[in-house]
């Protein structure tokens, strides 16, 4: 496996483009799909999933001193991307919770790196991601719920799924949630001829992240869960 292109965007999605040769006739397909289908559905991430923001009730109420909606800064907050620090305790094998909190004085435009978040949990990618703008001095208190997961979760099942408490708040606003890192997962079969003039195949394998994690990690924890299934066989 041969890593051809790679680059980061400035919206921190990281690319990376794989050779991978010589396959037999048919084998292209067969691996180039079982990759493709582990990446999008079982790689872990970490997500924003419930929300408490200066005691709201609902998504629909209304909040003075800040220029936008509710429902705005719902998407925002959607947009952070969280990663595991290096040394981090959490383990993305089973379901782990985080809490975020921000409590700040307006005016001042609110960025995620305002955000605090416990020592040795995770760190957010973009920082400089905006959430809301206080135009008055009064106090915005924000509170956000974090959970690993895989996949993507609506708030409708999450209501049915979770505990919809969002520390000891409530009346939490429930987010969709989008755990997977993975934003893009294609690959391309090309034949080519070995060096005695037998047809082969070669995988071309593109994978776009968020950031959260490199693609060539994701490459490797996907051949690892492959290797996990069939290895018992």
């Amino acid at each position: 496996i041969n890593c051809i292109e790679n680059f980061i965007d400035k919206n921190f999605n990281h690319y990376s483009s794989f050779l991978i040769q010589p396959l037999e006739k048919g084998q292209g397909i067969t691996l180039g799909n079982s990759l493709r289908r582990t990446l999008l559905s079982d790689l872990t991430g970490f997500s924003a999933t419930a929300v408490k923001i200066n005691n709201l009730a609902h998504e629909f109420a209304s909040i003075s001193g800040i220029r936008e909606d509710v429902l705005e800064i719902l998407l925002n907050i959607r947009e952070i991307i969280f990663k595991p620090v290096f040394n981090t305790h959490l383990d993305r094998e089973t379901r782990s919770i985080v809490y975020s909190f921000l409590h700040i004085k307006g005016p001042i435009l609110v960025t995620a790196g305002m955000l605090k978040l416990p020592k040795n949990t995770l760190e957010i990618i973009n920082p400089n991601l905006h959430i809301c703008s206080l135009t008055t001095d009064s106090d915005f208190f924000l509170e956000i719920k974090i959970e690993s997961g895989k996949g993507a979760i609506l708030n409708s099942q999450e209501k049915k799924q979770m505990d919809i408490k969002v520390g000891q708040t409530s009346n939490p606003l429930l987010l969709d949630s989008i755990y997977s890192p993975i934003k893009r997962a294609n690959y391309q079969i090309r034949i080519i001829y070995d060096s005695k003039g037998n047809l082969k195949e070669s995988l071309v394998f593109e994978i776009l992240t968020n950031g959260s994690i490199t693609p060539k990690r994701a490459l490797q924890e996907s051949i690892k869960i492959l290797l996990t299934l069939f290895y018992p066989l």
